[in-house]
């Protein structure tokens, strides 16, 4: 049964619990959107004070009912790798939730351990259809995995992809590079595994192991290795794309940054599939500042405020855009994760107003990264920023002319 926090229906009560729809079990908003079919009538059955009583409603009627959120399974593994060991005090509460739930897989992206899933879950995931799922491999080195995630679980971690993969859900796999314990043999032995599970497991990306200052113990990526990685890749790529008519494994973008290595070109990453693990953003981008055209001369002076890693190519923004506008791009030191941490997104609100305070010139706007910020607004120190000339920049480059202009 799931609970109702809120109703426009005077049939049901807040504190009310939604036990059915048509006679199938409502566990929670899943269920109850997978079930509620408004093109058909619907039979609802609600248990209200130790009650249980039936609505019908018509094809087409809205149930308007909000459902309580459902309490999101924890991470049960104790990686020396995860990021959350790295995090300082203070920051946004969320932060701090270590989630392992394939509920938040199907929404948002989240990665996976498969480590608190039964046969059970499974088949439930199947049912519901919730597909794709996105899974952190690292290994399938079973007693490596175990190593890895500190937990027995780890290492039935092929066997569960491919029960997955018998319940109709395609998977999308993640491999984490720590220097010493998944580069190497285990990792192209890893790449081989997934890729004989095609297409089910629809796509592989590997990035490389983060750390903050706080981490210890874990060795960051060599430029040596990742040049190692980036020609053995590119050679499955190849392989992989000759076979099934896609690339299949993917490079994050930082193995490219770090080489120093050409980003490839859009072809290279099919439709994306890793996007948001920082596989392609970098080729978006370039790309969206190829198809700038001639644009509509703009006054005043604006600065771009970045992170180290996207620096080089928000300079190749500025210099297509200086023959219309007085623009500069300057990147953000991270004093918040120490200099090991260089992405955008992971900027707070007292680094940027540490970077403003030291500007020499003036500017009329200055526009900080999308992604320094969540849905409300927060940024991850949860700072405030109240200079007026500050704006978050659009999503992309064809709306901050659009802003501009």
């Amino acid at each position: 049964m799931v609970r109702v926090v809120a109703s426009k229906d005077k049939r049901i009560s807040i504190g009310n619990n939604i036990k059915a729809i048509d006679n199938q079990a409502i566990n929670d908003f899943l269920e109850f959107q997978f079930y509620n079919d408004i093109s058909k009538t619907r039979c609802i059955q609600v248990i209200s004070n130790g009650r249980s009583k039936k609505i019908i409603y018509k094809p087409h009627q809205e149930i308007p009912v909000t459902l309580a959120s459902p309490r999101y399974r924890r991470c049960t593994n104790n990686c020396d790798f995860c990021f959350i060991n790295g995090l300082p005090k203070n920051l946004r509460k969320e932060l701090y939730f270590r989630d392992d739930d394939y509920r938040l897989s199907f929404l948002f992206g989240n990665f996976l351990s498969l480590t608190n899933i039964d046969d059970t879950d499974i088949a439930r995931i199947g049912r519901l259809r919730l597909s794709p799922l996105y899974v952190s491999v690292h290994t399938t080195d079973p007693k490596l995995r175990i190593s890895l995630f500190k937990n027995q679980e780890a290492g039935e971690i092929t066997s569960k992809i491919k029960k997955l993969i018998d319940n109709d859900v395609k998977i999308h796999c993640q491999i984490v590079v720590i220097p010493g314990m998944t580069n190497g043999r285990s990792l192209f032995r890893t790449v081989n595994d997934l890729s004989q599970l095609h297409p089910g497991v629809a796509s592989v990306g590997i990035v490389p192991v983060g750390k903050t200052k706080y981490i210890e113990g874990i060795p960051l990526v060599s430029k040596k290795l990742a040049n190692t990685i980036v020609d053995r890749i590119q050679d499955l790529h190849n392989s992989f794309r000759r076979r099934y008519n896609t690339g299949f494994v993917y490079l994050a973008d930082e193995f490219y940054i770090k080489t120093g290595c050409r980003i490839p070109p859009r072809e290279y990453y099919d439709d994306l599939p890793q996007y948001e693990n920082g596989v392609g953003m970098v080729r978006t981008l370039l790309d969206e500042i190829e198809s700038i055209k001639r644009v509509r001369r703009i006054r005043g002076k604006y600065l771009i405020l970045t992170g180290k890693s996207a620096f080089p190519f928000m300079k190749i923004l500025q210099q297509k855009l200086a023959p219309y506008m007085r623009i500069d791009v300057r990147a953000v030191k991270n004093g918040l994760f120490g200099d090991t941490v260089t992405v955008s997104g992971l900027l707070g609100a007292r680094d940027i107003k540490k970077s403003i305070a030291q500007l020499s010139n003036t500017y009329d706007r200055i526009f900080l990264p999308p992604d320094c910020i969540n849905e409300t607004r927060q940024f991850l120190d949860d700072g405030k920023i109240t200079d007026t000339r500050v704006f978050i920049a659009p999503h992309t480059i064809k709306e901050l002319l659009t802003c501009l202009q």
